[in-house]
């Protein structure tokens, strides 16, 4: 026998095939079996049974009778299949319902993760409705399971604005019970398929479930949202739309086609979820009639508004400090239009703006940030020090530049010190902290970027090395000690995907003729100066220790910084705002204010 016809998708299980069997037999279990009706010659033969053996040097799929006890089909289509024996590191998970179990994990648990794994075929009524998962001797029916938590809680057409024309998109909203789904999400229908991955749209929406009351119980669902068009062109693997990428202009913003629909898609379910949005915005304006209260100035951030139109314009997820936040950039927005000042206007000009025309106040608040940063830059000048309990860890540097294991859709411009590095990054499009480019936060012993951060033609990638470190080997490859050698590997790795993802399942596209930036930040020692000499690294002392060499193959910069370099220039930058607050010559350089840093 060949191959086994399964229900999902045709002859699945087969000799030197890459799918559900191979992938269980290598990772997860040690033993698994396939019973199937058979025929030969148009003749029935007994059901038989068969065990899948990836190392087999004749057939993976090895007829056998031992095990025709434990698992048994008696159906006249269809395939049974038996997982047994976890490996070691996956054991733990299958002691169901124990206390001993690390994980917790019960059979219900189980089912509600196939389902999850299934969730683009159940909805698409690919599954066959004997769809059994025996746990423990336990049936579960997997068809009824999803279906009596499945409801259509509405469809929606949208047009956008497409080249010449006008291209209608179906949006079809289910409500996915909380045993079913465990987040918001949204898949692109082509060609009477899944033409994506399902999409994690809860961000800006409600990363909890919704609920309502059916009879006597309440129900907690999520969202799964369907989209589908004739303008859709998928490729042919099954997770790829090609022009879902090409920017337009929609209701006064520019942004991806694929970015519109989900921004509309969440737009719908706030609609439909109508108690729930009127809920959250009456809290968020009372939290922002509080802060108003509290202090009176930051009622300037209103404009021309009530608090209940600047709430409307709000991302519904916004807490009370995002909002505090808000109120705030806008009240310095209103209070001089940068935007109006001349591309060339000079330093001098600049320096005017802000001694006489920026009002008191507003200097108050820039002085209070001033001085934040000072303070940010004398905890980076500790770290750097040899402290008691010994030398700073590499991530405590990293966690006072970037939270580690996040990137920019879970952590705002205003939570991160990212202009230790360069100012301009604050506004950067895409960061990503201590991930790898498949959106999965780094594991222990795995490699991935310190930071990842791209713009509009350039992508910067940064390798944070500990304080004071002085092994260093270009001889080792895709080791800690030869951070060049780790740079170039990522960025092979991002050139032949040609994307990233982010955590909420967004593809960030680098184009291949992107430039790259890489940094590497370290002490500088005589360790890391051979290294360097012996990679062919171009030395200076400008400004403090630095390195550079260009990489045309890769396309890529690489600059090793020192870490008193980055600190002093930070500082440097810093201080030319406290010049400007107190009145004194731009160029004097002499630190008599409080708000300086040491």
């Amino acid at each position: 026998m060949s191959s086994f016809l399964t229900p999902l998708t045709g002859k699945k299980f087969e000799r030197g095939g890459k799918g559900f069997g191979r992938f269980m037999a290598f990772k997860v279990f040690k033993e698994v079996y396939y019973s199937s009706k058979q025929t030969a010659s148009d003749q029935p033969l007994p059901n038989g049974v068969y065990l899948y053996d990836p190392f087999s040097t004749e057939d993976n799929l090895v007829r056998t009778l031992n095990v025709a006890d434990k698992i048994v089909h008696d159906a006249d289509c269809g395939v049974a299949v038996m997982l047994g024996s976890p490996l070691n590191e996956y054991e733990d998970y299958f002691k169901l319902d124990s206390k001993d179990s690390e994980h917790n994990v019960s059979a219900e648990d189980v089912v509600a993760a196939v389902l999850d794994h299934f969730l683009i075929e159940f909805l698409q009524k690919k599954v066959p409705k004997h769809f059994i998962l025996t746990i423990q001797d336990v049936p579960f029916n997997l068809y009824q399971y999803f279906n009596d938590g499945l409801s259509i809680a509405g469809e929606k057409a949208e047009f956008l604005p497409v080249g010449q024309g006008s291209n209608s998109f179906e949006f079809t909203y289910y409500k996915v019970g909380a045993d079913q789904a465990k987040k918001h999400r949204l898949y692109f229908y082509a060609n009477n398929r899944a033409a994506s991955e399902p999409e994690n749209i809860s961000s800006n929406l409600n990363k909890q479930p919704f609920s309502e009351i059916v009879g006597q119980e309440e129900k907690r669902y999520y969202y799964l949202v369907a989209v589908s068009s004739e303008f859709f062109k998928s490729s042919q693997s099954r997770d790829r739309i090609t022009n879902l990428h090409g920017k337009i202009e929609f209701d006064g913003k520019k942004k991806s086609i694929k970015d519109h629909l989900i921004s509309l898609a969440k737009k719908h379910i706030l609609e439909i979820e109508a108690e729930y949005t009127a809920g959250r915005r009456k809290k968020m304006k009372e939290d922002v009639d509080h802060l108003i209260a509290i202090d009176p100035l930051l009622r300037r951030g209103l404009g021309n508004k009530t608090s209940a139109e600047f709430v409307r314009k709000r991302a519904i997820t916004e807490t009370r400090e995002q909002l505090a936040s808000d109120l705030f950039i806008e009240r310095f927005r209103r209070k001089f239009d940068f935007s109006k000042l001349a591309t060339d206007a000079s330093l001098d000009k600049l320096v005017s703006i802000v001694r006489t025309q920026i009002p008191e106040d507003a200097k108050e608040a820039l002085a209070v940030y001033v001085a934040y940063r000072n303070q940010v830059i004398r905890i980076f000048r500790e770290l750097l020090k040899k402290q008691e309990e010994g030398l700073a860890t590499e991530d405590q540097v990293h966690q006072l530049i970037y939270p580690r294991y996040k990137d920019s859709e879970e952590v705002d411009f205003s939570s991160h010190n990212l202009w230790l590095l360069d100012d301009d990054l604050a506004y950067a499009r895409y960061i990503s902290s201590d991930r790898t480019t498949e959106s999965a936060a780094r594991n222990k012993g795995e490699y991935a970027h310190d930071l990842l951060i791209n713009n509009e033609n350039e992508l910067m990638i940064v390798e944070m090395k500990r304080p004071q470190k002085k092994s260093y080997d270009g001889t080792k490859e895709e080791s800690t000690n030869n951070p060049i050698d780790q740079l170039k590997r990522q960025v092979s790795a991002i050139r032949k995907k040609q994307k990233v993802l982010t955590s909420g399942g967004r593809e960030v596209q680098i184009p291949s003729d992107s430039m790259v930036r890489g940094y590497i930040l370290a002490d500088w020692n005589d360790s890391l100066q051979t290294y360097l000499e012996q990679e062919d690294f171009i030395i200076t002392n400008f400004g403090g220790r630095m390195a550079y060499r260009y990489y045309n193959a890769l396309n890529i910069m690489i600059e090793v910084l020192a870490f008193d370099r980055l600190v002093d220039r930070a500082c440097n930058r810093n201080e030319a705002f406290v010049q400007m607050l107190d009145g004194r010559s731009n160029y004097d350089r002499i630190q008599n204010s409080p708000l300086s840093s040491d």
